[in-house]
């Protein structure tokens, strides 16, 4: 059991002083004091104001004194005297810590705190009950008990988002359409990487870029950051995808500073910096690599190993003649090292490995955010329902009542390359982009409609012209038509780029084969007879051809059929054999909208609307057939885990509508 003299003593020189507040409470027969300090607007701190509470809860009584501001106190008097003082104010409620608190609590009433706490929420901000005071450091880090866990929490995502946008961007990509780039239009958007799908679309409508014309599509600019200052030729980043450099993002958006360094010393260093791939690899093993930030010269180097990593004991006299430039110069050629603005860094030794190899698959599906938005379109519900069309004058006699299509201009594929080789990776990667675009687009019905003129073609021929002019209907090179048709090439008009083989003879020491038998001729010495031989090595280049409405001069002469009219000579037999081709029933009837025909998946039977031309019905029963054969289903079935989407079916029934009837400009 304590007296309150030993309760004084305890604190007698911050009592005597004024140094500090000191509160004196009774639990029982014992006494007991401790300290608490203001802060420097006179307030409590929450912990000190609780830390009284819980005094007042055991002894309401309690007093809070300071030797300085209080009676009967005094830094002249002894012990005896200020436990003498301290009694007084105890017995006489002098400065109880009920009114200490009240004096210098500046919280506010829980009525105003819990309108303050709401209208924080409102604005989905966090709340805590704790004022802030100027000067004062917050540690957001340590939970005091003026927040809920709630808006803790709160607080800490909102922080990881600031930081993340802090972080984000690791370098920029500059979205452009060829089109535009080469009609000399202004404009381009740069794009952050990492990205969202949301972004990169915002970019591409801004530039015209849609999922109507994704041949226009380019990069046409890099940029680095002063966070992530490596650097990259421009054509790195345009033999890469648009995955590709979003993954390269994330991995460097996840590096703290003192990695984006060392990746772009590497990167500067060269050894893994040839593409996309290899930086994207390169990332993720910055072990291989040493980096010293503050060796930029040789003589640098060589003071750093040997004043920091006592590579050579010498002593302090014989420093003052050491050559540390030339010391430093043989250690760069033993490691092989490079001098970068990041410091001077060398390959360490460690396993590289490759972690992603170029695949699609590869690619952490996170990452994917590759695809063109669809065209902006006038909403119908907006227009004017009762908007007067305009007058249209009667046409005059011998008057064309209507004008024929223009020609679309060409979107070449701009090629960068210098190298044959190169160009033809090139052309190859923007075939692959394209057939991704083409059937991710509703622009499969354009690539059949090539696919109907160009028989002769390759599937990546044709898909090729169908990317740079669609509207194409007879291609030939540059010199073909001048000497084969009589025709030029007009002024400024642009190559249709595509594949052409390019075979090459090499000279090849190969084994002799017996031409009876067909085996290896072995001679005396016991070893296979070798002869050399001429081989035809299989290769292809790329070309540029031109259609026919890009030229001018003779006219051709018709190579095609007759376009069917309205009516078909002998329909009655072409209808009936399609009756007999068709696996359901054919019958006509009143279809109410804007569809010619369909395929009915419950009653098995294809219906054709009525009144249509002879022509017309022939299409659409092409069409329904192609539907009932390959598209029918058993409804009972509980699942069709193998059934094409709408898109891929309208594409599998337009085939036999191209190759039977000229079938352009048709979709029901």
């Amino acid at each position: 059991m304590a007296g309150l003299r030993e309760a004084v003593k305890d604190y007698q020189d911050e009592l005597q002083a004024g140094i500090a507040w000191v509160a004196f409470w009774r639990e029982g027969r014992s006494w007991h004091s401790d300290y608490i300090y203001l802060e420097t607007d006179d307030t409590l701190t929450p912990e000190d104001r609780g830390r009284l509470r819980e005094i007042q809860e055991k002894d309401p009584a309690a007093v809070v004194l300071n030797g300085y501001y209080c009676g009967y106190l005094g830094e002249d008097m002894n012990l005896a005297e200020l436990t003498a003082g301290v009694r007084r104010h105890y017995e006489n409620g002098y400065n109880n810590v009920a009114d200490f608190i009240e004096t210098h609590d500046d919280t506010l009433p829980p009525e105003l705190l819990e309108e303050a706490r709401a209208a924080a929420h409102d604005a989905g901000l966090p709340f805590s009950e704790k004022p802030y005071r100027d000067g004062e450091d917050f540690n957001p880090y340590v939970f005091d008990g003026s927040m809920s866990i709630e808006d803790f929490e709160l607080m800490h995502r909102m922080m990881n988002e600031e930081r993340s946008k802090q972080m984000s961007e690791t370098f920029s990509i500059l979205i452009d359409s060829r089109s535009r780039f080469e009609t000399g239009q202004p404009g381009g958007e740069w794009l952050s990487m990492p990205t969202t799908t949301e972004q990169l679309h915002a970019a591409m409508r801004s530039v015209g870029i849609s999922a109507e014309n994704p041949q226009d599509f380019f990069i046409n600019g890099f940029a680095n950051t002063e966070d992530c200052p490596f650097d990259v030729p421009l054509s790195v980043i345009q033999g890469s995808t648009i995955d590709e450099l979003n993954y390269l993002g994330k991995l460097l958006e996840m590096q703290g500073d003192e990695d984006r360094d060392k990746f772009a010393a590497a990167v500067a260093f060269k050894e893994h910096a040839g593409s996309v791939k290899d930086l994207i690899n390169l990332a993720q093993n910055l072990d291989c690599y040493w980096i010293y930030p503050t060796v930029r010269t040789e003589a640098d180097y060589g003071y750093y190993l040997i004043d920091e990593l006592d590579e050579l004991e010498l002593p302090e006299e014989a420093k003052k003649y050491f050559k540390y430039e030339e010391y430093g110069r043989d250690a760069v050629q033993k490691d092989r090292g490079q001098f970068t603005e990041q410091g001077y860094i060398y390959n360490n030794g460690n396993t590289f490995s490759q972690w992603y190899n170029g695949r699609e698959n590869d690619i952490p599906n996170e990452y994917k955010v590759m695809g063109f938005p669809e065209p902006e379109r006038p909403d119908p519900d907006k227009l004017e329902k009762d908007e007067a069309a305009p007058e249209q004058e009667e046409p005059q006699p011998g008057t064309p009542t209507g004008s024929p299509p223009q020609p679309r201009p060409v979107n070449p594929i701009i090629l960068t390359a210098d190298k044959p080789a190169e160009k033809i990776k090139e052309i190859t990667d923007r075939l692959e982009q394209g057939i991704t675009e083409l059937f991710d687009s509703e622009r499969y019905k354009e690539y059949l409609q090539v696919m109907s003129k160009f028989h002769n073609y390759s599937f990546n021929n044709t898909l090729l012209i169908a990317m740079q002019k669609p509207d194409a209907s007879l291609i030939a090179g540059f010199n073909a038509w001048k000497n084969n048709f009589g025709r030029n090439v007009m002024r400024g008009e642009k190559g249709i780029r595509i594949l052409a083989p390019s075979p090459y003879k090499i000279r090849q020491e190969v084994e002799k084969k017996d031409p009876q038998t067909g085996k290896t001729v072995i001679g005396s010495d016991g070893k296979p007879v070798t002869e050399t031989k001429e081989i035809q090595i299989p290769a292809y280049k790329v070309v540029a051809v031109f259609d026919v409405s890009q030229t001018e001069g003779r006219e051709l002469p018709s190579i095609s059929a007759n376009e069917l009219t309205g009516d078909v000579e002998q329909y009655e037999y072409f209808f009936a054999a399609l009756e007999k081709t068709s696996p359901v029933p054919m019958g006509f009837e009143k279809i109410e909208g804007t569809a010619h025909g369909y395929y009915h998946l419950e009653e098995k039977r294809i219906a054709i609307d009525e009144g249509m031309s002879q022509l017309q019905n022939l299409k659409t029963a092409i069409h329904e057939i192609a539907h009932a054969k390959l598209h029918d289903i058993d409804l009972n079935a509980p699942e069709q885990p193998d059934r094409p989407d709408r898109r891929t079916r309208e594409v599998q029934a337009l085939y036999p509508c191209f190759y039977n009837v000229d079938f352009l400009y048709y979709l029901p």
